[in-house]
């Protein structure tokens, strides 16, 4: 955390995917997270106000460039990049020492609101004073990961919070660079590569320029391993970063205002993305697994089987007043007696 993550087949959240809309071309939604994010298809259906090929090839390398930073998306892939070098940077350094790993911490968060705010702007236009405005704002998923971004950017470094960031960025990135940046700076790669599909096909593979196996091999890459990574993203923040704040709060560690701000996130996740749905599903079941008879240890104390379930039930209870309306109604209904 991302939902712009297929980042959010491809990515990105990003979570969950970040998807940018200006006037020169149609408003999309974001899938989610990788969150929920396939990048690929999106870029396909945005037509993110750059060059043709067929124009690109009569300009000069410079003058594509030129074109190019004009885009919005150019300077949402800026910020991408920023998330994914500074977060890489960051967990470089962080073993060695806090104070130059934290300043890369707060970069790359940084990075992701300069991403979340171009994509967010693009698609809803300036702020608007009417509850619809309001309402889609809530339920879109670049709006969920621009305000945990912020969140975490205002309080002391937190060493988990960032992969899911850095995760998403890193699909966002590969799929800009594949789709955009190598076609613009070397506009004979798309024919090569649909060349050598053909080729393929009738069994003579066919040569490609240096750009073009860059191309080819980014692109294999993320279908190969963008559906994975969302996976284990989405357990990593159900799982990894939850416990993480929880234990940081008992131990004065983290923020005592964390937890129960990224569980607020986290329902929002649960309700609108069917992959945040899996990791908790996923979760559960290594803890059933882990933690409950027959298949538990015997050196599991009873206190600690017996807690668990009570806390299970609890949150599977709060997941389906989620996902069930009449549910929530008739809660309201039971407040106001």
């Amino acid at each position: 955390m991302i939902k712009s993550l297929h980042v959010r087949k491809e990515f990105i959240r990003t979570p969950g995917n970040s998807q940018l809309k200006t006037t020169k071309f149609p408003p999309t939604k974001r899938i989610v997270s990788f969150q929920a994010f396939r990048i690929q298809e999106s870029l396909k259906k945005n037509k993110m106000a750059q060059p043709t090929n067929q124009r690109a090839s009569r300009l000069s390398t410079s003058e594509r460039l030129v074109e190019l930073t004009k885009t919005a998306q150019f300077y949402w892939w800026i910020g991408h990049l920023v998330v994914l070098l500074c977060g890489f940077m960051y967990y470089i350094k962080r073993p060695f020492g806090w104070k130059e790993a934290n300043w890369y911490y707060s970069k790359a968060y940084m990075g992701a609101l300069m991403s979340y705010t171009i994509v967010i702007y693009k698609t809803y236009g300036p702020p608007q004073l009417n509850l619809a405005f309001l309402h889609r704002l809530v339920v879109d998923e670049n709006v969920e990961y621009l305000l945990l971004a912020f969140l975490w950017l205002t309080m002391k470094p937190i060493m988990v919070t960032l992969l899911p960031f850095v995760v998403f960025s890193l699909f966002h990135v590969i799929t800009y660079t594949r789709s955009t940046l190598i076609p613009m700076l070397f506009p004979q790669v798309t024919a090569e590569i649909q060349r050598a599909r053909q080729a393929e096909q009738s069994g003579t593979p066919a040569p490609l320029s240096f750009p073009g196996r860059v191309s080819k091999f980014m692109g294999d890459w993320s279908s190969k391993y963008y559906t994975p990574a969302l996976s284990e993203v989405g357990v990593w923040e159900v799982a990894v970063i939850g416990a993480w704040l929880v234990l940081g709060a008992v131990t004065f560690q983290t923020p005592l205002v964390a937890p129960p701000l990224y569980f607020q996130f986290l329902r929002m996740r649960y309700a609108l993305s069917a992959p945040t749905r899996a990791a908790f599903r996923r979760v559960r079941a290594f803890l059933d697994k882990s933690l409950t008879p027959p298949t538990c240890s015997a050196s599991v104390p009873g206190v600690v089987t017996d807690t668990y379930i009570r806390a299970r039930d609890f949150l599977i209870k709060i997941g389906e007043a989620i996902m069930d309306p009449a549910t929530q109604q008739r809660q309201r209904q039971q407040q106001q007696r």
